[in-house]
């Protein structure tokens, strides 16, 4: 994996945390419906950007991609539904299974200019999840 596609994975974690953070400090605001989008949200942009970037990178290891990004994508999911209560965590659990099988299956087949769509497609995202709670 070169340095590029190394600092773009890392990226996606960063980003993730950071909205991650802003999310916590509202989630009292965040009511039933927004909170399973969020989770949903989060947790499929994520399961298909990683699998993509990572089936891209290493084509040759499609389980083992698959089992790390659905991985991934699941303790995403969990992550940002337990903001709100048990149910929107099981749905961006499920959210992040779909999506870390797909993703490696786009990765696999992907060329440059579609992991360039899916980190403006985490960015975009997250950003929109954020801007999504009403202060």
């Amino acid at each position: 994996m070169n340095l590029f596609i190394l600092i773009i994975f890392i990226s996606y974690f960063f980003v993730s945390a950071v909205s991650y953070s802003y999310l916590y400090k509202k989630k009292y605001l965040i009511s039933y419906h927004l909170g399973m989008n969020i989770a949903m949200t989060s947790s499929g942009v994520m399961g298909i950007a990683v699998g993509t970037l990572l089936g891209y990178s290493f084509p040759g290891h499609y389980s083992l991609i698959t089992i790390v990004a659905t991985i991934i994508a699941i303790v995403i999911g969990a992550i940002f539904g337990a903001l709100v209560d048990y149910q929107t965590l099981l749905s961006g659990v499920s959210s992040g299974l779909m999506a870390g099988i797909m993703g490696p299956m786009i990765g696999v087949i992907a060329d440059l200019s579609l992991v360039t769509f899916c980190t403006i497609l985490v960015y975009a995202s997250y950003c929109l999840l954020c801007f999504s709670i009403r202060s």
